[in-house]
């Protein structure tokens, strides 16, 4: 029975899978305009993907994702910052 066990919760492991940047939910809603890309980066992790806008500005995306044989959850955060590589707006605050 043990060795039933520990097989079952081996195939349970790896079943799970993470892809992408796991960041701090809580981290976002302590954002503020006017931190730099260092400080979110900080805060959040390396972001998964950087966009340059036409204005020289940039777009911060950070994404993460589970999955496992009992269902999949996803979250992601796109941050703006300007050409002087300053956040220029937060997301609205999560329900706590």
């Amino acid at each position: 029975m043990k060795n039933g066990l520990l097989l079952a919760a081996a195939l349970t492991l790896a079943g799970c899978v993470s892809v992408g940047t796991n960041y701090d939910v809580a981290a976002v809603d302590r954002l503020q305009v006017g931190m730099t890309k260092a400080e979110v980066v900080r805060m959040l992790g390396q972001p998964n993907q950087v966009v340059t806008n036409a204005d020289g500005g940039e777009r911060l995306i950070w994404v993460h994702s589970t999955g496992s044989m009992f269902g999949a959850e996803a979250r992601s955060v796109g941050l703006p910052f300007g050409p002087d590589g300053k956040l220029t707006s937060v997301p609205a605050k999560t329900a706590q």
